[in-house]
């Protein structure tokens, strides 16, 4: 880790890579202890991923060959700056390498000559990243956490629309409908230029269309911040003294001017008049039209852009070491709840065992050894344990399981959105299984894992097994052979202890301890 100090000022000098559909990233900087960090070196390289698996389904070998060239490139950058690249370099490589046949062997190829270790994260991990980058603008205009606001990033490969509501994370969904792919349909079309923009056109609404039905429809006003390198063109050519650090307002009818004159210029002039890639060029027309009928479809008349990008918040992950924030947590719990909401859950019972939950949880913290990110895991399956309820109460467990797994939960990756659905999986009847769906593919430190929270799960529901919430505010004491779970209240827990008497048996198996239920007397 390379650590300096600079008149008693400690930082660390870290790097991160973005290697998206056009272009491949760098930025180089500062990263001090609180949290914060300061850009010294920026590196763009233009790169046609996206064209080669958008139009054929795998990277060719061409292009491989000039992502690793310029990936070693940057590599002689991170040795001038003494930055270990497979310790203090975090790349990553949005849908154009991850929707590739061949992306295993792109990954492989580029850690064998530059020993940079690339992850190809999917949309949920994005939509984190997005949410990270633009805190600081969100802190600096308060105007925008007012009322709610719809995050728009247009990438070749995919539209990510981000919705907050005060500031809090109501709603994080993807798109298949990325600018190369949108100039792929239109370049694909025979005919006229006018037949193309057509196609162009309805392809785009047909997409918006998409994102209209899933933004809820309250009636309060909605704000549309721009994110990317066309919403970035876009305010440079409405300003040219326009600073990424700023947020700048624009008119609709100036977007719709300005991609109305893109739309009738070919690519070759596109690169000529803005001195722009050709790839670049390619993806700008869909790009600025897919905001213009966004905007429109929200009613909205201006459009804000920011500078933030995807590499501030990885330099934002990276200075905060890859934990998990208590503000970060409390906005992946809003988007749970909002789930919640949408299948009618009862959230007095789903609070209840949550809160004991995560009781027995700390309680057994040197018995199960499991981090933060852990009870966090707990802490969501807990609340959407009952969702499957929606569906019907018989197998709701599986009905649970089906919903988490297919539900966006804002700021959870594949691998833990997974974790959640099995342990809701189990919080009843039988106990996990290498056959059962999902299980059997799990590591074996995932699957200790599973066990071990849904055994506080199965346990923690028993408690409000009448649905009344008549135990809370418990007390909980790990001794060598029994778990003791006090509450200070009184009342009849039959059905509770009956429930337990059944539900705790798989915490027995997994603890190798038996749980016992008890009124605790108040003092006076």
């Amino acid at each position: 880790m390379a650590e300096k100090s600079d008149h008693s000022i400690t930082y660390q000098l870290k790097a991160v890579i973005d290697i998206g559909s056009t272009s491949i990233r760098m930025v180089v900087a500062q990263v001090f202890g609180n949290g914060t960090f300061q850009t010294l070196d920026t590196l763009n390289q233009s790169v046609s991923i996206g064209s080669d698996t958008f139009t054929r389904g795998r990277i060719s070998r061409s292009t491989i060959g000039d992502a690793v060239k310029v990936l070693r490139n940057f590599s002689s950058v991170l040795n001038e700056y003494n930055i270990d690249p497979k310790k203090d370099v975090y790349a990553v490589a949005t849908s154009a390498v991850r929707e590739a046949r061949n992306r295993d062997e792109f990954i492989d190829r580029v850690s064998m000559a530059t020993d940079i270790e690339v992850q190809a994260i999917d949309g949920t991990e994005v939509n984190r990243l997005t949410f990270l980058a633009i805190q600081p603008t969100l802190k600096k205009y308060s105007g925008l956490r007012k009322n709610r606001l719809l995050v728009a990033e247009v990438g070749g490969g995919s539209t990510e629309l981000l919705g907050l509501d005060q500031g809090r994370v109501s709603f994080a969904h993807i798109y298949r409908m990325g600018a190369y792919r949108l100039r792929e349909a239109m370049d694909g079309q025979e005919g006229s230029v006018a037949r193309k923009r057509d196609v162009l056109q309805m392809e785009i609404d047909s997409g918006i269309r998409q994102c209209r039905d899933a933004v809820p429809r309250d009636g309060q006003p909605l704000s549309l911040l721009l994110m990317g390198g066309e919403a970035r063109f876009t305010a440079q050519t409405v300003d040219a003294d326009w600073d990424e650090q700023s947020v700048i307002d624009i008119r609709l009818n100036e977007l719709e001017k300005l991609a109305e004159k893109i739309l009738s210029m070919d690519v070759e002039k596109v690169v000529r008049k803005y001195h722009m890639t050709i790839e670049e060029a390619q993806t700008l027309a869909p790009a600025l039209l897919t905001y213009v009928k966004l905007a429109q479809a929200f009613g909205v008349k201006k459009v804000s852009v920011c500078g933030a990008s995807l590499r501030d918040g990885l330099l934002t992950e990276a200075a905060s070491g890859g934990a998990w924030s208590e503000d970060f947590v409390e906005q992946v719990l809003h988007s749970v709840h909002e789930v919640g909401r949408r299948y009618q859950l009862d959230q007095n019972h789903a609070d209840c065992v949550t809160e004991i939950s995560r009781a027995i949880f700390r309680a057994l913290k040197r018995e199960h050894k499991l981090s933060f990110r852990y009870e966090v895991i707990l802490t969501v399956a807990a609340q959407l344990h009952d969702v499957g309820m929606f569906i019907g109460s018989s197998s709701h467990h599986k009905h649970s399981q089906y919903i988490i797994e297919n539900s966006d939960l804002f700021g959870l990756g594949e691998e833990d959105i997974k974790l959640v659905a099995l342990v809701a999986r189990y919080h009843r009847r039988a106990n996990p299984r290498p056959g059962h769906p999902g299980y059997g593919t799990l590591t074996r430190e995932n699957r200790l894992a599973v066990n071990k929270l849904a055994a506080i799960l199965r346990a923690a529901d028993a408690f409000d097994r009448s649905h009344t919430q008549a135990i809370r505010d418990v007390k909980i004491s790990v001794h060598e052979e029994e778990v003791v779970v006090e509450t200070t209240r009184s009342g009849d827990f039959t059905a509770e202890k009956r429930a337990l008497a059944g539900k705790a048996k798989l915490f027995e198996q997994v603890y190798g301890r038996t749980m016992v239920l008890r009124s605790r007397r108040r003092r006076g």
